[in-house]
């Protein structure tokens, strides 16, 4: 065996970190696999793999605000306001942490928590 094989088969596992499936950013995202795939390339660290589509972590990390915890959806964000669904589909603008998937309104739960806690946030 070469030695730059075993040097890369050596190597500890968490020094290499997977791509993400499609699957899995939709569940992040709380959207369909088919709006994942059919919005890919607006969605940062997209990478296709032949007929797979995959994502780098990092860059969705940094764009949904340093997690990759799902999102919360208006319902979830009315529930914690304490506010009709509604209200949060006509104030999404200024509520901190939002973010339009075209139809799709949802919330980035870092932020939340922080305007929650009164903390300032930067949308």
């Amino acid at each position: 065996m070469p030695s730059s094989e075993a040097a890369f088969i050596e190597a500890p596992a968490y020094a290499l970190t997977p791509l993400m499936s499609d699957e899995e950013v939709a569940q992040i995202l709380r959207v369909t696999i088919d709006w994942v795939r059919s919005h890919s390339v607006e969605i940062p660290g997209f990478v296709r793999l032949g007929m797979y589509y995959r994502f780098q972590p990092e860059p969705i990390r940094e764009w949904l605000g340093g997690c990759l915890d799902p999102l919360l959806e208006v319902g979830d964000v009315a529930a914690l306001l304490k506010v009709p669904q509604s209200w949060v589909y006509q104030n999404a603008d200024q509520v901190p942490g939002m973010l339009r998937l075209e139809r799709y309104v949802r919330l980035r739960p870092a932020l939340v928590k922080k305007f929650l806690e009164g903390q300032t946030v930067a949308q």
